[in-house]
């Protein structure tokens, strides 16, 4: 048998989520990965067979998402082009974690593609749903990456089509400790900016900000800047005092599994940052709408009262995978 997993490489989450089940995968059948999107250096399993270049969400300096350039600046020609292209009928499965271009290519060629990401579970029963939020570009996501069979990740078992995160091993045998360093990973917000906020806060505290916007590690006005790296990062979300983040599912799902306490600003018009805010918010986590001077007494609140939520949440890799393979073979 032979799989295709296809995997979006916007943000970590998806590659993350793969490390961990490529392997499972590969042991029960021959394993190709594809991915698409922006370059990511975060390690895959295997060399991907193909990346495109994919849809690429556009994001301004404030931290939201720029629709305008978003719709205008992508490349729908080539989009299609690699549509056609897509090597698809190749293989009797294919797995998209958030994939467009696989997902859309399985529809034309008629080949049988199951979602596993979280997208798939925004809009399912009992799914806390944030009080305001486009429809339109709900559908937008759904119409992207569309799959008529699939599973979903989320924090809580909220219906049966949704799975628990999938929390990678190198984090599973983190052994904690809390330090009074505080974690910044808010990839759409510009280095200046939060350094900015930083220096209004309080001066005992250590703040490292990881960041893609540079491949060296180096010191602003005391602030740690580092590159984003897997093992640094892995190495101190394990003993931090807390981290400030975007609503990715992913790195929450880490920082809940460890239970170290997160503040969380979702990036604006990112719907599901959104949905994922919203039901962090109703297990008592702290959301903000943005990390700027507006909320300094909100952020400084939270560095003096954090709070944590703790999942310990099993490993069911195996049964994922397991799973899959027996409905959809």
């Amino acid at each position: 048998m032979k799989i295709l997993y296809a995997i979006q490489t916007t943000g970590n989450g998806h590659l993350s989520r793969a490390q961990k089940l490529a392997p499972k995968f590969s042991e029960k059948a021959e394993l190709d990965i594809l991915t698409s999107g922006p370059s990511n250096n975060f390690p895959t399993y295997k060399t991907p067979i193909k990346h495109y270049k994919g849809f690429k969400f556009f994001t301004s300096k404030s931290g939201s998402i720029n629709w305008i350039k978003t719709i205008f600046l992508n490349n729908y020609f080539q989009f299609f082009i690699d549509v056609l292209k897509c090597p698809v009928k190749d293989y009797d499965l294919v797995i998209s974690d958030y994939e467009p271009i696989s997902a859309w290519a399985c529809i034309i060629r008629g080949v049988k593609c199951v979602a596993l990401s979280n997208q798939y579970v925004l809009n399912s029963k009992n799914v806390p749903k944030p009080k305001k939020y486009s429809r339109l570009l709900l559908r937008v996501i759904n119409f992207l990456c569309p799959t008529k069979l699939g599973y979903g990740y989320h924090y809580r078992p909220y219906n049966e089509n949704i799975l628990s995160p999938i929390i990678r091993d190198r984090i599973r045998e983190i052994n904690t400790s809390t330090s009074n360093e505080i974690l910044i990973y808010l990839p759409t917000y510009s280095i200046h900016n939060i350094v900015d906020i930083i220096k209004k806060l309080p001066d005992q505290m250590e703040w490292t900000i990881f960041t893609n916007e540079s491949d060296s590690n180096y010191k602003i006005e005391g602030v740690n800047i580092n590159s984003i790296s897997d093992d640094l990062f892995a190495k101190k979300i394990g003993s931090c005092y807390g981290i400030i983040c975007a609503a990715g599912f992913s790195i929450t799902s880490e920082a809940i599994f460890l239970g170290k306490p997160m503040l969380v600003i979702p990036v604006k018009a990112h719907i599901e940052q959104q949905f994922n805010a919203a039901a962090l918010e109703k297990e008592g986590v702290q959301v903000l709408k943005e990390f700027s001077l507006n909320y300094i007494d909100k952020i400084n609140e939270w560095i003096h009262s954090p709070t944590a939520l703790h999942i310990n949440y099993e490993d069911n890799s195996g049964e994922i995978v397991k799973k899959i393979l027996t409905t959809n073979t």
